[in-house]
C-alpha cells in the first residue's frame, strides 16, 4: 500500500464496527505514510493517512483493516 492507491475498508463486521463513522460503501484515497506506527496493546500496527470520499479530514487508519481497489502507478 502506497500514497496514491484508492482503498475502501475491508467487509469485516469488526472493521465496521470499528470505523463506525466511514461508511461501509466509501472510497477513500491515501494520502500520506504516517511519521511513526499507530501504538496498541501488543506492539506496533502499520498505518496510513487516509481520506475519505465526501470527508475533509484525514483519519489514520490500520493496513489491516483496508482493502486497495486500484493502485497507483
Amino acid at each position: 500500500m502506497k500514497v496514491g492507491d484508492l482503498v475502501r475498508l475491508l467487509d469485516d463486521p469488526e472493521v465496521h464496527r470499528n470505523n463506525g463513522e466511514i461508511p461501509p460503501d466509501a472510497v477513500g484515497i491515501v494520502v500520506e505514510e504516517p511519521s511513526t506506527a499507530c501504538f496498541q496493546k501488543g506492539g506496533a500496527m502499520p498505518s496510513m493517512w487516509v481520506q475519505w470520499n465526501g470527508r475533509w479530514d484525514w483519519d489514520s487508519m490500520f493496513i489491516e483493516d483496508l482493502e486497495v481497489i486500484s493502485a497507483s502507478r
